[in-house]
This record gives structure tokens, sequence and C-alpha cells, in this order.
């Protein structure tokens, strides 16, 4: 018995040895652009708006994303309803997690974007009361931008999830 002890220890110990060259390889860091360059417009069908937290939903957006170089980002996003603009936001920000400013419905925020992976990032607002809200954004499919809004900051699902397709 102690000797099927000992083999079936010296086996896991030859599967550990053999699999830690692959164990101790860290993914390499994900590099250029995320290929979102350009515009976008909001799918309504798509998308799940929670307007407890934000208002009455939108009938039309449109995501402009005017730098996509794999180190910053800039966007400009431009949001209608019934009486007009509901909702302007743009920024120009590293993707490196570094706070910056960008104005949302004209008034300064401080947020950060990091890079999450090949095609996501995630954004992160520095409210003055400490409240923060956070968005998942990833490239979904080829033509599709899903962003994953937290608006209260309590745990669970995202509180409003938002679809953009590409323009053609």
């Amino acid at each position: 018995m102690a000797h099927l002890k000992a083999a079936a220890a010296l086996a896991g110990l030859g599967l550990l040895l053999a699999a830690a060259p692959a164990l101790a390889q860290a993914p390499a860091p994900a590099t250029g652009p995320l290929g979102v360059a350009g515009k976008w417009t909001l799918d309504l069908s798509r998308s799940r708006f929670n307007e407890a937290l934000t208002g009455t939903a939108p009938i039309s957006g449109e995501l402009d994303i005017t730098k996509d170089d794999g180190k910053a980002i800039a966007w400009t996003l431009v949001e209608e309803d019934d009486e007009g603009v509901a909702a302007i936001q743009f920024a120009d920000a590293a993707m490196d997690g570094s706070p910056t400013r960008a104005v949302v419905n004209f008034n300064f925020v401080t947020l950060s974007v990091e890079r999450t992976g090949q095609s996501s990032v995630a954004v992160m607002t520095h409210g003055q009361t400490g409240r923060r809200q956070s968005m998942r954004v990833g490239v979904t499919a080829p033509d599709t931008i899903l962003v994953e809004q937290d608006i209260d900051g309590k745990p669970g699902p995202p509180d409003q999830s938002l679809v953009f397709v590409r323009k053609k």
C-alpha cells in the first residue's frame, strides 16, 4: 500500500514538474489597438436599460471612437431622447489605469481606463464622494461592442448592458 502511495506521489510530482514551465509563464500582455476605432450605433433592441438608476432610456445613441492605438483610447458618446441630447460624454484616456479628466453631461469627472484583454477594457469613475461606477467594455463580435455598467456600486449582475454595432 505504501509503495502505491509513493508511486502515485512520484507520478504527481512528475506531472507537476512537466507542467511547471507552462504554469510559470504568465500570459503575454495585450498589445496593439483594440480594433474599435470608428463610429458605432446603439442597438436599442439588444441593450438593457435600468431607468430607475439612469432615467428614461435613450431613443438613439452614437459612439465615435477616434483614437485606438493600443496605448490610449478617445471617444465621444451622444445619446438622444424625445427632447434632444440626453447625454454626452467625451474622454481621451491612457489604457494603463492612470486617472484622467473627462466630460460627462458638461461636468468634469475623473476616470481611468485599464486594458483587461486584447479587445477589452475596464473603465472606472472616481467620484468625489467615493462612489465609483464601472464599465466592462469588450468586443464580442467583429462589429459588436458590449458595455456592461455597474452604476450603483452594489455586487451582482451589471445594472445595464449597452450593445453598440459598427456603423456601415
